[in-house]
């Protein structure tokens, strides 16, 4: 069965398997972006430094707005 982004089964778990939309058009993309890194960083190894480049598309108070 799946439970927050998890594969389990009897023996194993594992990540579900994930697809991240990089076109981002506006604030709510960006956020959905960052959203996922974030949750996929300590399991990938993404270092903070490499999230810090994209942490100023994050600017901005209208999720609707580009």
């Amino acid at each position: 069965w799946k439970y927050l982004g998890w594969t389990l089964t009897n023996q194993i778990v594992t990540p579900q398997k994930l697809q991240l939309n990089v076109g981002i058009q506006t604030l709510h993309d960006a956020q959905r972006l960052l959203g996922d890194l974030q949750w996929l960083r300590p399991i990938v190894g993404i270092p903070n430094e490499l999230l810090d480049e994209l942490r100023p598309l994050l600017k901005g108070t209208d999720p609707a707005q580009p």
